[in-house]
């Protein structure tokens, strides 16, 4: 029974790396392995290059016809353009196309023809975080969640949803958007196609839901407070504003929440668009 098992599984592996007719490797044989930077979480500032360096088995990459695509959050934005790849492979990263925030690199050995990461030979990521994020020296974010609290120990309903985006102040930061690129242009048309009076009814919605689990909790509203920020992302950084999710812990007595929001920053202001919570740590 084990050798039948054996004989089994070895031909099943076999099957599996079977690539471009009669040439078979595994991922192993590609070797593809980051050795600049040295770690795989880097902190810059905007003015910085980042020096990236791949090494990788060339006879082995060759002999299948592959290719080393970069991806920068999810997007291919670079690949080589060598009909023959030698090793390492070098790559500089200069911080400010990136933006401000956090961001996920991550280098692809792609089959020949292939542009789909589900198909990756191999890969290696870089995730890089730029200093000088809009938080400091835009709107104070801190104060905004502060204020956002404040709503919650008061279970005041008005003052939370006078913090939500209006139309008015949507199509404000849709003019803002100069230029029409495809990217600008898909922008502007994902902005437009938000219903604002949808999103606040969503957020005054989710503020009744978070006030009664408080009571479900046995938990005293009224002396609710700030714990920490766990998280804030920039997933959209324009010239005139920024788009960020939020994570932060609020609580009361033994009871805590996680609150996520996502908000629309501009150089005096913030306006959520997004709110959820569960149950805490």
């Amino acid at each position: 029974m084990n050798k039948h098992f054996a004989s089994f599984r070895k031909l099943t592996v076999l099957i599996a790396l079977s690539i471009f007719g009669n040439t078979l490797f595994a991922q192993d044989d590609f070797a593809f392995q980051l050795n600049k930077p040295a770690t795989g979480e880097l902190n810059v500032k905007s003015s910085d290059e980042i020096l990236v360096e791949i090494t990788f088995n060339a006879v082995a990459v060759n002999k299948v016809g592959a290719y080393i695509a970069t991806v920068a959050d999810g997007k291919m934005v670079g690949f080589s353009a060598s009909t023959t790849m030698e090793s390492p492979f070098l790559n500089t990263i200069p911080a400010k196309y990136l933006g401000e925030g956090k961001h996920m690199v991550e280098y692809m050995l792609l089959p020949s023809g292939s542009t789909e990461p589900g198909e990756a030979l191999a890969k290696v990521a870089v995730q890089v975080i730029v200093d000088g994020s809009p938080a400091s020296k835009n709107a104070d974010l801190e104060g905004f969640v502060q204020s956002m609290v404040k709503a919650i120990r008061n279970n005041d309903k008005t003052i939370f949803e006078s913090f939500c985006i209006s139309k008015k102040v949507m199509d404000s930061l849709i003019q803002g958007i100069e230029g029409d690129s495809p990217k600008e242009s898909g922008i502007k048309a994902e902005l437009s196609s938000m219903d604002t009076e949808m999103v606040a009814q969503k957020l005054a919605a989710g503020f009744s839901k978070l006030q009664q689990a408080f009571i479900e909790k046995g938990a005293d509203v009224a002396s609710v407070r700030l714990l920490t920020v766990l998280e804030q992302d920039i997933n959209l950084k324009m010239p005139a504003f920024s788009a960020m999710d939020m994570r932060y812990v609020i609580g009361s007595g033994h009871v805590t929440f996680i609150i996520s929001v996502n908000v629309f920053v501009t150089e005096t202001n913030a306006y959520l668009f997004g709110f959820n919570f569960e149950e805490g740590l």
